[in-house]
């Protein structure tokens, strides 16, 4: 089964060798169930579940049982997922802790040496460390030759290519041309397309478009053999990227919306595989409760019939009354237990729902948000991409309100949300999307709203600084103003203002941002006035 999953995981079948780990998982233990535990950390790397791998990694580190090997490649592998995530320190850490395991064990060189090597070269590579990470890189292409590594030869001469980039093409190309024919001589398809796919960037860079066609078409004609489907994507968006530059805009059109479907499967399939491991954590962890409970209950049982038998022989000589009575208190106490059981039990799988249905909340506003940034990108038209980013800020608007409420089992309705927090993150999106600059002071007193009055208000706040964005002209720099207070009479007033000495924004009275301002302000049954930018607007605090 090992042999198995090794094969599967070396050609990226990585679906079905998870599917095998979680079948057979519950007939292994110590030794062998790190093993796959290991196995099952590098699958879950590979189909983009950082989370869940690191928090096996965690349960691995913690373990007492893993032996020096099993430590080493999860140091190692946690490298890789904090090098993915962009925290080099970490990276650099389990690198230095696996050092030392191969310092203290020279025998785990054998196996383990060529892949320490490619890992560190990467880590130096990406942090900025070229001529440490080339150096790194011939040291694993030495090594691997001396132990006959035919597994990671052609990962090493990929990084090798990867070194030469912006210096020399020539050895570029070389190392590039030597990591597909190794990868042909495995019949590793999906690495194959991923170097033609690397191949025809190349050329593409170098406006060598001609060529660049020829190896973007090799990796399509064996791309129907890949399991992965973002290598599928890129195959076709890159084919999209060459035909652009070729003038053929139908043709590129054509295979940018293949691309697109095939990013939107492989988003899909990431999360039925995250939910598919929740759900076998979760009936993992409940199998594991329930054990416990059970031989918990046989341990009770048993000082129970013993403390049962002992009152017999001392009480024997009691009333029958006060037998039927003392058995009475028994089967209440069983009764009490036993309720106290149900009610966990619930209160956990209520809890687990709850969490999913976040979770998936959480997901589907993160899918929308980039099927609108596809829509708005197929469009040419300058309005048609500005109504598209008005939406993706109103919806982003209500992501980060999503994000600073957690629902949960104790979940009550009046609960409340800090509200400079929030406007601050509205101000900030803002900033960070725009191509205008601007500042923006934001007085408000410490306040809490219900999540329902948050979400009014922040898309209220939303609209006023897209006005501003759009349509304020100072005669510096754009300057906005945001202010809230609490009033003697239990109201809230929110004042707003720009710096902007024209207003042009009165000629659209119908435009959809005012009718959201005012549906926002009756949503909050309050009212306003204007003054061309300067916003007064006044609601009840309940």
């Amino acid at each position: 089964m090992k042999k198995d999953l090794e094969q599967k995981i070396v050609y990226c079948d990585f679906k079905e060798a998870l599917r095998l780990i979680n079948k057979n998982s519950a007939f292994y233990k110590g030794s062998p169930k790190i093993e796959l535990d290991i196995m099952k950390m590098k699958i879950l790397t590979e189909l983009g579940l950082y989370d869940e791998a690191f928090k096996l990694s965690q349960t691995l580190i913690a373990s007492t049982q893993t032996n020096a090997e099993q430590q080493l490649k999860t140091h190692v592998e946690r490298a890789l997922i904090f090098e993915i995530n962009d925290n080099y320190p970490s990276c650099l850490k389990e690198l230095e802790k696996a050092e030392e395991l191969l310092s203290k064990y020279p025998q785990l060189k054998l196996k383990n040496y060529t892949n320490f090597l490619i890992r560190k070269s990467s880590y130096y590579r990406v942090s900025g460390h070229a001529k440490e990470a080339y150096q790194l890189a011939l040291q694993a292409k030495e090594y691997a030759a001396v132990v006959h590594d035919s597994i990671n030869m052609p990962v090493v001469e990929l990084i090798l290519g990867l070194g030469n980039q912006k210096t020399n093409p020539e050895k570029e190309l070389k190392h590039y041309q030597q990591a597909l024919y190794l990868y042909k001589k495995q019949r590793h398809y999906e690495a194959v397309i991923s170097m033609y796919n690397n191949l025809s960037f190349f050329y593409l860079d170098k406006k060598q478009y001609p060529i660049a066609y020829i190896y973007i078409d090799s990796a399509l004609a064996v791309v129907s053999k890949s399991n992965v489907l973002d290598y599928k994507a890129d195959v076709y968006k890159t084919k999209s990227k060459i035909l652009e530059k070729l003038h053929k805009a139908d043709s590129a059109l054509y295979y940018y919306k293949i691309a697109s479907e095939y990013y939107k499967k492989y988003y899909s399939e990431q999360r039925d595989l995250k939910i598919k491991e929740l759900e076998t954590h979760y009936n993992f962890e409940k199998e594991k409760a329930e054990k416990q409970s059970l031989k918990k209950d046989i341990k009770n049982t048993r000082i129970l019939n013993i403390t049962l038998l002992v009152s017999v022989l001392v009480l024997i000589l009691f009333t029958r009354q006060l037998m039927k009575n003392k058995r009475k208190i028994e089967n209440q106490k069983k009764k009490i237990s036993e309720n106290n059981t149900a009610l966990k039990v619930s209160l956990e799988g209520k809890q687990f729902l709850v969490q999913e249905l976040n979770h998936r909340v959480k997901n589907n506003l993160a899918v929308i948000l980039s099927l609108i940034d596809f829509q708005k990108d197929q469009g040419k038209n300058e309005d048609y991409k500005n109504q598209f980013d008005d939406l993706y800020q109103r919806i982003k608007t209500i992501v980060i309100a999503h994000e600073l409420y957690t629902y949960s089992v104790n979940h009550n309705e009046h609960a409340m949300v800090e509200v400079r927090n929030y406007l601050d993150k509205i101000f900030e999106t803002h900033q960070n999307s725009n191509i205008r600059t601007f500042t923006y002071i934001n007085n408000t007193e410490e306040i809490y709203l219900t999540v329902d009055k948050i979400l009014s208000l922040g898309l209220l706040v939303n609209e006023l600084v897209t006005n501003s964005v759009k349509h304020a002209q100072p005669s510096e720099d754009l300057i906005l103003h945001l202010e809230l207070i609490k009033t003697d009479v239990n109201e809230i007033k929110v004042c707003y203002s720009d710096n902007g000495t024209i207003f042009n924004f009165e000629k659209n009275n119908d435009s959809l941002g005012l009718l959201i301002i005012e549906g926002m302000v009756k949503q909050l049954k309050g009212n306003y006035t204007r003054e061309k930018a300067d916003y007064k607007i006044v609601f009840p605090n309940d």
